[in-house]
């Protein structure tokens, strides 16, 4: 499972480091049971650069699965840790949900359970 992480905000070389770490910890531990269906994970983080001053921080999550449609999540929130939380939280859910779709469409095997007559 590859993850590649995008910082666009201006964080300083530490903070990214320590945002792409907290990211990645997160999503394995989250997908580490499919990770065999993960192709790669594409994590972008940036300021939204509001009117009112307000700092807040989006992240936009994207895992291309293999066999199933890509899924993306977005989520905005002040702190930067928390936002990369629900958005790896969201994006195992949405992964999952399309993986079980994928499994429940596909045929069974024939040695799987098949009884010859």
């Amino acid at each position: 499972m590859e993850i590649r992480f995008i910082a666009q905000a201006g964080r300083g070389r530490n903070g990214d480091a320590a945002l792409a770490d907290h990211a990645r910890r997160r999503l394995h531990f989250r997908l580490m049971h499919r990770s065999d269906r993960v192709a790669h994970i594409a994590v972008r983080l940036g300021d939204t650069g509001g009117r009112r001053g307000r700092g807040d921080t989006y992240c936009v999550m994207q895992v291309q699965l293999r066999g199933a449609p890509a899924a993306t999540v977005v989520d905005i929130g002040a702190d930067a840790y928390d936002t990369v939380d629900r958005a790896a939280d969201r994006v195992a859910r949405l992964a999952e949900l399309q993986l079980r779709g994928v499994d429940a469409a596909r045929p069974p095997s024939a040695g799987a359970g098949a009884v010859a007559a």
